[in-house]
């Protein structure tokens, strides 16, 4: 396959992992943002039909980052005239990004994972298991 041909992007970085792309980009205006990406989309979309591939736009998404306090209910990014839907969350490489960076999403899926086994422990080491195999259980359950 030869994704890496992916077209050289104006103002879009790309991000090849496996069988997914991300593409991503920064700009200070909403306006413009949203005009560059619609506007790299098209190539995007060009080159997938030119090397026939397709994009399915119902696993498409994009996010939005921003800590600003600004109204983002009229950005809209397009691909053949298909919108693709905006998400809050989305996890990537097991980390999960949210549209704010605060990370919270991120924590509650790491406490949430690391809560069982941390109960578990604490439950052998109250049946007075000696200290060395607690430790080797917490090591393989939590810590790898």
């Amino acid at each position: 396959m030869f994704i890496n041909d992916l077209p050289n992007l104006k103002s879009m970085k790309t991000v090849l992992f496996a069988d997914g792309t991300v593409l991503f980009q920064s700009e200070n205006n909403l306006g413009k943002l949203q005009n560059s990406i619609n506007r790299e989309m098209t190539e995007v979309m060009d080159w997938l039909t030119a090397n026939k591939f397709s994009l399915d736009i119902f696993k498409t998404t994009y996010m939005l980052i921003t800590n600003k306090h600004v109204s983002t209910e009229s950005f809209a990014i397009n691909a053949n005239g298909n919108c693709i839907e905006r998400t809050l969350t989305y996890k990537y490489l097991g980390v999960i990004v949210d549209d704010k960076p605060t990370w919270k999403e991120h924590g509650k899926q790491l406490c949430c994972t690391v809560l069982y086994p941390l109960m578990l422990v604490q439950c052998i080491k109250l049946n007075y298991v000696n200290n060395k195999k607690v430790r080797m259980l917490y090591h393989s359950l939590i810590n790898s």
